[in-house]
């Protein structure tokens, strides 16, 4: 019953994180904030309940691990402070597989699990937002055929060295496993997958440079814009009115509105489990 409460009480949450940041680019401090109270108060009754302390002690370790790796990537500019917060709340939430045994064996530590499938969501979600946004933009498809035409020859030679080193691993590992090379068909895949990623960078690139930055008067400023010299984080109403009487122009930043990516990433890692399964059958 705790791994079920601790899903519905993430699904409400991050969905109402997501919505927010799809509707208006932002979304209140309260709602990660909420998150994680839930989440301890939920174990914190059942550690007493079942006299097992480790349902809250595990909660507050991986949660402060999730946060503070959620803020090394906001002070690396990655992402907004309120994402971290996220990062941090899918910590308090779920530090261990509690109630729900993934679809796909996998010996890799559970919080482990939580952040490779993360960035594999993320990755998928991150291309097929891009693509939306972009497409029906004639600026952003020419720059990203100029950019595709620079870099060509870099894509090709790295999808020939990878293919390349899969063949090898993957006769390499058909002699020290007993299993036969048929069982690494999806190890195949990765060139691919890595040649179409460099494609896609490309995109992106011709996104950021032609959509995601934009040179705004300071009257037409809003709370949440986020300055190009600024981590990525909104701005205040208080520094949104300072700005205004400053007047003159400013350069803002746009980027993916990314708080859907962790209700997937919940949903997928507790009823899937573990992506890299789907290539490498052994891990």
């Amino acid at each position: 019953m705790l791994g079920w409460l601790l899903l519905a009480i993430g699904v409400v949450g991050f969905s109402c994180a997501g919505w927010k940041d799809l509707k208006t680019t932002e979304f209140e401090d309260w709602l990660p904030y909420s998150i994680i109270i839930a989440a301890l108060a939920v174990r914190g009754v059942f550690s007493l309940v079942l006299g097992d302390f480790a349902i809250i002690t595990d909660s507050i370790l991986y949660g402060l691990i999730f946060l503070g790796f959620g803020y090394l990537l906001y002070m690396l500019r990655q992402w907004g402070d309120g994402d971290a917060w996220l990062m941090g709340a899918m910590g308090f939430l779920f530090p261990n597989a509690t109630g729900f045994a993934p679809f796909f064996a996998s010996s890799m530590p559970f919080p482990l699990l939580v952040i490779f499938n993360f960035f594999m969501v993320a990755l998928v979600y991150m291309i097929v937002y891009s693509f939306i946004l972009g497409i029906r933009k004639p600026k952003v498809v020419a720059t990203f055929r100029k950019n595709l035409q620079i870099r060509k020859k870099a894509i090709v030679y790295v999808f020939a060295l990878l293919l390349s080193v899969t063949i090898f691993t993957s006769l390499y590992l058909s002699s020290v496993y007993p299993v036969t090379i048929s069982a690494f068909t999806g190890l195949f895949t990765l060139p691919f997958v890595a040649a179409g990623i460099l494609v896609f960078l490309q995109y992106a690139r011709a996104i950021e440079n032609d959509l995601f930055k934009r040179k705004i008067k300071m009257r037409d400023l809003r709370v949440g814009d986020v300055l190009m010299t600024d981590r990525v984080r909104g701005l205040t109403e208080e520094e949104v009115n300072k700005l205004k009487k400053k007047g003159g122009s400013v350069w803002i930043k746009e980027g993916v509105r990314f708080a859907p990516v962790f209700v997937i990433n919940l949903l997928v890692t507790l009823f899937i489990g573990n992506l890299m399964a789907l290539f490498i059958p052994l891990i």
